[in-house]
């Protein structure tokens, strides 16, 4: 029996694989890059949870891992809600799961209490919890834009909250996500708090950003133009003064005040030498060639 191999002509063409999951690969350099949004979540997290749960955290973010969003999601056994972002106008989504219990432990840890390992987590979210989910959504918006910066110059912003893996829907081209696992310590106590899942889709759509070529040319300065500028700026004239003092009075007294009264300075070695608004420097008022002069003391 004669096997009839597909035409390559064929109208219906099976899906392409993106390169990403090729060792090696013509886009392998995206994986890479995105090693360097891994690293920078993993130096970032601890701060910016610690800020907004108002106690000490120490967390990590391990490497990803490639794994089916379908495998990875119908995995999930312990209660959690599901945390969504965008990066920037990409159609991509970040998924950022967090447990329950450590999103317990830090109501607890907020309101100055201590997490002692255990958490009880069943049940309807509190009103706590929910306060809480907003906080947490806000640090790791912040904590993902300056993660991505490495990269490119895109806020993640939050858009909303799924509080059960059953309830979480995402429209995905390509099924395979990369999951990077977040543990935090809280009161001495580990706690496997999140996930990141940051989708394949989101990677192949900043794609562009990271093969654009660098335009060294247009970063370097005319030295003919800088020269000019130069000239040109310190030709600008700006107003000088200094002020002697800066005597209070009373009304009354103002409104006798009559040509050829005198109101007394004191003498003072700290005179502001003023430019513009601001104050330049301090010295002290003297004589020179028979003319009032200022003699600078300090520079600030």
């Amino acid at each position: 029996m004669t096997t009839v191999q597909p035409s390559s002509t064929a109208t219906e063409e099976a899906p392409a694989n993106h390169s990403l999951l090729k060792k090696g690969g013509q886009d392998d350099q995206l994986m890479r890059a995105y090693q360097k949004v891994e690293r920078k979540l993993d130096a970032m997290m601890g701060a910016h949870l610690s800020d907004i749960i108002e106690c000490k955290v120490k967390a990590g973010v391990g490497e990803a891992a490639k794994l089916s969003f379908a495998d990875w999601l119908s995995a999930q056994a312990s209660p959690s809600v599901y945390l969504k972002f965008h990066l920037g106008a990409a159609e991509g989504a970040i998924l950022v799961r967090i447990a329950r219990t450590f999103l317990s432990a830090s109501v607890d840890c907020f309101f100055g209490g201590q997490f002692d390992g255990q958490a009880f987590v069943a049940g309807d979210l509190k009103a706590s919890e929910i306060a809480m989910i907003d906080r947490l959504a806000g640090s790791i918006s912040t904590v993902l834009t300056g993660a991505w910066s490495v990269l490119c110059e895109t806020p993640v912003r939050y858009c909303g909250c799924y509080v059960g893996a059953d309830e979480v829907e995402l429209e995905l081209d390509n099924e395979t996500v990369l999951v990077s696992a977040g543990s935090v310590t809280l009161s001495g106590h580990q706690i496997a708090a999140m996930d990141i899942v940051q989708t394949l889709d989101g990677l192949m759509a900043i794609e562009p950003q990271l093969n654009r070529p660098h335009q060294k040319a247009t970063d370097e300065i005319d030295p003919v133009w800088k020269a000019d500028l130069r000239e040109s700026v310190e030709q600008i004239y700006l107003p000088v003064r200094s002020v002697l003092g800066r005597p209070t009075m009373r009304l009354s007294e103002l409104s006798r005040l009559a040509v050829g009264d005198i109101l007394p300075v004191a003498p003072t070695d700290n005179v502001p030498l003023i430019i513009g608004d601001r104050v330049f420097a301090h010295g002290s008022i003297g004589e020179q060639n028979g003319g009032v002069a200022f003699q600078i003391k300090t520079f600030l």
